[in-house]
């Protein structure tokens, strides 16, 4: 999902009343639409703990964001295919885990 296509505060409700249908989301943050603020942030950390609750994948892209940027919990990586990377070995610890 592109920020350009959906807004945090609505992918925060897409998540939140369950639309996403039990998938791992990656949000991919357009180089020209970096809006985050502290509240989004937080909104990105609330989305991120219900997917963990929900044991998926929560994964931001960005190259021009830092950690610094975000809440710590909420993973970020600057290309999907490491998005996609980071999904599987998440998916491959929760698998040893149980």
């Amino acid at each position: 999902m592109r920020s350009s296509q959906m807004k945090i505060a609505d992918l925060q409700a897409f998540v939140l009343n369950g639309s996403h249908a039990a998938q791992h989301l990656i949000y991919v943050f357009d180089s020209e639409n970096l809006d985050l603020d502290p509240a989004h942030s937080a909104l990105l950390m609330q989305i991120a703990e219900a997917m963990n609750n929900q044991k998926l994948s929560f994964v931001l892209v960005s190259s021009a964001l830092t950690y610094e940027d975000v809440f710590e919990g909420v993973a970020l990586c600057p290309t999907l295919e490491e998005a996609h990377d980071l999904i599987e070995l998440e998916a491959i610890q929760r698998d040893l885990e149980e």
